[in-house]
């Protein structure tokens, strides 16, 4: 057994402060409800990825260095964070000691009294006075005295909103409390509370404070307020600064306001008005350091040119790399993307095939550009593997321009549009016969047919990967020979029936995703044929729910399905009740167009497939995440105990299942509030 390295502390530490340390941006963050679109800003602290606390578990040395840097800083956010944290420090109380940040964001009743008695060290607290309903600052209240901080930072998420009975009590006990507070130095308070409590009075006596900093998020200070005179005959006080901080483009916002203020003398004197610096123009303005050693071209990549070709070829890849899943224009109309060529003649001659490998067209005039280009330098044509159309086809001409284009395309592998791209089925059997050969990609391509298509124009594409199937073609003959055998995903947006019938007629070996809109009917035969090597199915409720599929049945090797809902196709809450066992299937993620997240129908239905899915768990052993797209986690501990979703949730990881939101966010539990009576 290999023995262990031994670090010294001071090297643990500083590997672990990283992860372990909160910033001071993230510790005096104010989370607000804007007065003007009622959207509340989210918390920093509340995500669900794994607790720093683990860090402590890992071993002795991390637990004994770690233990101080994870108390530095405490963050409370529920009830039940602060019984625990009580019950620890009374288990402990030599870990007060290390609490140097406290931001309590409630009442918390008397387990804040406990906290505050083994937390002599505070020097920056963090106030909330919104407080949820049946919450209480009793213990808070009756804590603040036994404290001496340097810095206060007093929160309301409601600017304008009612002050409560408990928030207002916990104001009056802080105006004392400053009066004796003989450290405090920075008192941070929001502007909305300033006429409205007599906190500022407490603040002009306070014998220590250096700063007062006006918190006013939404600029809404435009005159000079009693309040600040107030403040201002403090003595010992030396600058008073507003938050945010305006930006440069932002300073009309308090204009009428600091004009007041320079016709004050004391508060002139006093107010801080730094602002946010903007980023210089001109980046030649600044200034760089002369490198003190100069770059020497190697010698040794001079003398090998298929060397020197191949590594610059390389960097020019990266550097040319068109991402066509964002809204790009044509690469070569990008001047900040061409610039590289413009080095010299060596990098243009590399670098043209790398800009031309996949372009994006937006618009007709891209394409008519696109067109030209190609006329005047054919060997261009060569270089494109991929195509991306993100154009809304509109006439003849531009009919007849993209097919000049796609049949002048030898060695074409991804065709993609993104607006159900029409294309004549005379110009698809074109397109097949060029570029068929090398075509591994075909989607978002429709071919408008009426009457009957000869299927043998699929055997041109032996390497196709993808396909999205867009037509309402009917196919009554049967290849003679195989074709499709590199297809792995097949989506079928619209279809004839026929068009299943002919693929089940085939063979498809590498087959293993299908996708179905929401709505799709039919399909028998096919999943007969096919559905035992399928992995990944997306289907519409109709399909599941069809005996005649018998989608749990013939589709053993499932291990992912998309269950696709619409307006008109809602979901049904027996869609996943199956009588037998299917052992394979790991996720199911139900794909629901987001107008339909919050109707009142739709919860109901949502409440009885849930409750379904939860009565159908052991029909699905290998089942590990269930994936909603209207899935949203609460972030306050009073939105939490009201949330169906976290109510589902914590009942799935009772068998081991995760519910998960749009971005792949896994619901983690929360600590649970523990009653006297249940002690």
């Amino acid at each position: 057994m290999a023995k262990a390295i031994h670090l010294p502390d001071e090297i643990i530490s500083e590997i672990l402060s990283p992860a372990l340390r909160v910033s001071d941006e993230a510790f005096s963050y104010i989370s607000t409800i804007s007065s003007f679109s009622n959207i509340k800003s989210a918390s920093p602290f509340m995500t669900f990825t794994e607790s720093t606390s683990a860090l402590l578990v890992v071993c002795k040395a991390w637990l004994r260095v770690s233990t101080p840097l994870l108390y530095h800083t405490v963050v409370l956010r529920s009830k039940a964070q602060a019984q625990a944290l009580a019950a620890t420090l009374k288990a402990n109380p030599d870990l007060g000691t290390f609490i140097k940040r406290l931001r309590v964001e409630g009442g918390f009743a008397i387990s804040m009294l406990k906290i505050l008695q083994s937390s002599p060290n505070i020097t920056d607290l963090f106030l909330s006075v919104q407080f949820a309903s049946g919450d209480n600052a009793c213990g808070l209240c009756r804590g603040l005295a036994l404290l001496d901080p340097v810095r206060v930072i007093v929160a309301k998420a409601t600017l304008w909103g009612p002050i409560s009975k408990e928030a207002l009590k916990l104001l009056q006990t802080l105006e004392k409390c400053v009066l004796k507070w003989k450290k405090l130095a920075i008192f941070e308070f929001p502007e909305s509370l300033c006429e409205r409590t007599d906190i500022p009075k407490g603040l002009s006596q306070a014998p220590n404070l250096a700063t007062f900093v006006i918190l006013d998020p939404e600029f809404f200070l435009q005159r000079v307020a009693g309040y600040m005179e107030l403040v201002a005959t403090n003595p010992s006080l030396k600058r008073i600064r507003i938050n945010p901080v305006e930006a440069p483009y932002d300073s009309h916002h308090r204009t009428a306001f600091y004009g007041q203020v320079e016709r004050n003398k004391k508060l002139n004197a006093l107010f801080d008005r730094d602002v946010v610096a903007d980023p210089p123009s001109d980046l030649t303005q600044i200034d760089h350091l002369p490198s003190t050693t100069p770059f020497v071209y190697p010698a040794r990549l001079a003398a090998d040119s298929v060397q020197e070709d191949a590594i610059w070829s390389r960097v020019l890849c990266f550097a040319l790399y068109n991402d066509t899943s964002k809204p790009k224009s044509l690469s070569y109309r990008r001047p900040s993307l061409a610039t590289p060529l413009l080095v010299c003649k060596s990098f243009a001659r590399l670098g043209i095939p790398h800009l031309y490998e996949t372009p994006v067209l937006n618009s007709m005039t891209a394409l008519n550009s696109f067109a030209s280009e190609l006329g005047l330098k054919p060997i261009l044509s060569h270089y494109i593997q991929g195509l991306t159309l993100k154009i809304d086809p509109m006439g003849a001409s531009f009919f007849e321009r993209f097919e000049t284009v796609v049949a002048s395309i030898p060695k074409l592998r991804e065709l993609n549009a993104t607006h159900a791209f029409p294309l004549r089925w005379d110009a698809f059997c074109a397109l097949a016969e060029c570029t068929g050969s090398s075509m591994e990609l075909l989607r978002g391509i429709s071919i408008p047919h009426r009457g009957a298509a000869n299927p043998l124009v699929f055997t041109s594409f032996p390497r196709l990967r993808e396909l999205e199937w867009y037509s309402n073609a009917t196919f009554t003959d049967k290849p003679e020979v195989d074709t499709f055998t590199s297809l792995v995903k097949l989506t079928v947006t619209t279809s004839d029936p026929s068009f299943l019938t002919l693929l089940s007629q085939m063979e498809l070996p590498s087959l293993q995703t299908v996708e179905f809109p929401a709505g799709s009917t039919g399909g028998a035969c096919f999943f007969q044929k096919h559905g035992g090597k399928l992995c990944d199915l997306a289907l519409s409720t109709f399909q599941l729910g069809d005996p005649a599929l018998a989608i749990w049945r013939n589709c053993p090797s499932m291990k992912t399905l998309h269950v696709c809902c619409g307006s008109k196709f809602p979901t049904i809450f027996s869609l996943c009740t199956t009588g037998q066992t299917h052992t394979t299937l790991e996720r199911i993620v139900f794909k629901v167009p987001s107008y339909l997240h919050h109707g009142q129908s739709q919860k109901k239905a949502l409440k009885k497939v849930m409750t379904s899915l939860l009565a159908s768990l052991s029909s699905f052993p290998a089942l590990r995440d269930i994936t909603h797209p209207a899935c949203v986690w609460p972030t306050s501990e009073p939105e939490i105990l009201k949330s169906s979703w976290v109510k589902w949730a914590e009942s799935f990881l009772e068998q081991g299942i995760h519910l998960v939101g749009p971005d792949s966010v896994r619901w983690r539990p929360r600590l649970k509030f523990v009653t006297k009576s249940k002690k």
